[in-house]
């Protein structure tokens, strides 16, 4: 079973300040560094050490879907875990391409971990060619995605409306400082209840 692992993660990043907890929160800062290359070369990907400090929390998730894919391949070794990439550009070579507003439609299997970081704003959806995404209805399908207990980690410069009715809860927020002269992100994550 899945569960969120804050020890694991201030273990393995133990020369950066340390996640915080109380009995139901998790909250912090990461500061990735002055890294100003993109690895893959593509616009909007995330930032260097980023997933690395995911799966630290994560150390159990056995099922990954990354919506909002763009140029992350999945490790495709079993023996850690399974990764799925969704994403609407055919071009990047997605496992599964669609919309993510529809993602239930895509899938008959349940995820433990869906690990989001949608466009931020109508000019980034326009640089990568597509329509902005509704928050809401995306957040509404990938609850419909996860295992419970399961969890949903969107990036984003925007708090996403969700909804208690519909199973998640908001368990903590981490900001992300990638340098100067970039954006200053949130990691929001929710657990399905």
């Amino acid at each position: 079973m899945i569960h969120l692992d804050v020890d694991n993660y201030n273990r393995v990043f133990n020369k950066y300040p340390p996640l915080c907890t109380t009995d139901r929160w998790v909250y912090g800062m990461w500061m990735i560094g002055n890294n100003y290359r993109n690895p893959n070369k593509y616009y909007g990907e995330y930032p260097p050490t980023y997933l690395n400090r995911i799966y630290a929390l994560f150390p159990s998730a056995q099922n990954i879907l990354h919506l909002f894919s763009g140029s992350v391949r999945s490790s495709k070794n079993p023996l850690l875990h399974k990764e799925t990439t969704f994403d609407i550009n055919p071009t990047l070579k997605p496992d599964v391409i669609g919309d993510a507003e529809k993602l239930s439609d895509y899938f008959c299997e349940n995820f433990d971990l869906v690990l989001a970081d949608p466009p931020y704003s109508k000019e980034d959806a326009f640089h990568y060619g597509i329509p902005m995404i509704n928050r809401n209805k995306v957040i509404i399908e990938c609850q419909k995605m996860l295992t419970t207990p399961g969890f949903l980690v969107w990036l984003d410069q925007v708090f996403p409306m969700f909804s208690k009715k519909e199973g998640l809860s908001l368990i903590g927020t981490i900001g992300v400082i990638r340098s100067t002269n970039h954006r200053v992100r949130t990691v929001f994550i929710f657990k399905k209840t």
